[in-house]
């Protein structure tokens, strides 16, 4: 597993690269290294491209996970989550289904996206 991650200070946002399997226990440790980064610049911004990976679970295990991303990761309300996804590695189904659990519940605003640009925008215009 690869993780980069930086605070922009220009966008105002941290951004964090991965490339590994979409997995409970990677996803736990990505979230985690934004929330390190988001407290210590004060920025509730955030972006995640996994568009360097694949789903390595069942979609049940994403929808326990995502049920309660306060709990389970962290993830807090006033969080603005912007994930950039490859549609060839992941399922766009997979990805809205996700959108969709985490918007139902008391998590935090999550979209998902397949440009990064408009990731982007959306988080500029969540400020």
């Amino acid at each position: 597993m690869t993780i980069e991650a930086h605070y922009d200070t220009s966008a105002h946002m941290i951004i964090i690269r991965v490339v590994a399997d979409v997995t409970a226990e990677n996803i736990k440790l990505t979230v985690q290294k934004g929330l390190e980064l988001s407290t210590q610049h004060n920025c509730n911004n955030m972006l995640f491209d996994i568009r360097q990976c694949a789903p390595a679970q069942p979609e049940a295990q994403g929808f326990f996970l995502m049920e309660n991303a306060q709990k389970n990761l962290g993830l807090l309300p006033k969080h603005s989550v912007a994930i950039v996804y490859n549609p060839s590695l992941y399922p766009t189904e997979r990805a809205t289904f996700i959108e969709n659990v985490t918007a139902n519940r008391p998590n935090p605003t999550l979209r998902m996206f397949t440009d990064i640009h408009a990731a982007v925008t959306w988080l500029h215009n969540k400020k």
